[in-house]
């Protein structure tokens, strides 16, 4: 594969966008508040979001919540001690989805439906707006290197294959 011409990159869209909103808020006269939300492109230049980009933004940040709650719960759960109520933990302020209509699984998959363009790279890149996307993509290559190698110890192997193709 050859590398892209800077005429081909310039085709490929800015996909910036897809980080928390930067956000200037500034009262105006008689009680009218104005808030800008912009990101800013590949270029340094700010851009004001699309009605579909800051709703993108906000499923994510519903997703990322999602995400850290279930993952406290998950935490905390495996702290307790034998004899500890789980009721007394659901009722936990922190254990509360506002899932009503459906199941904390279910509204995980109808927020990732919503944003089916967003890659999980991207994603990671939201939950963290300060950090290089390549550094994500480095530590994801030497984790995937560990898994390869049989030496990685926080990855469980569900499937394997007595022969691959090779690459």
């Amino acid at each position: 594969m050859t590398n892209p011409t800077k005429k081909q990159k310039n085709l490929v869209p800015d996909r910036n966008w897809i980080k928390p909103p930067n956000t200037i808020v500034h009262q105006g006269s008689i009680n009218s508040p104005q808030k800008l939300s912009y990101w800013t492109d590949k270029n340094g230049r700010a851009k004001l979001y699309t009605k579909e980009q800051l709703a993108t933004c906000n499923i994510l940040m519903n997703l990322n919540q999602l995400l850290v709650r279930s993952l406290l719960l998950f935490d905390t759960l495996k702290t307790l001690d034998e004899d500890t109520k789980i009721g007394t933990l659901l009722h936990q302020d922190y254990a509360k989805f506002e899932a009503t209509e459906s199941s904390a699984f279910d509204h995980f998959v109808n927020l990732m439906s919503a944003a089916p363009d967003i890659t999980f790279g991207e994603f990671l890149g939201f939950l963290s707006a300060n950090t290089d996307p390549g550094e994500f993509i480095s530590m994801g290559q030497k984790n995937l290197k560990r898994v390869i190698g049989g030496t990685s110890t926080t990855i469980t192997n569900f499937y394997t294959s007595d022969r691959v193709r090779k690459s």
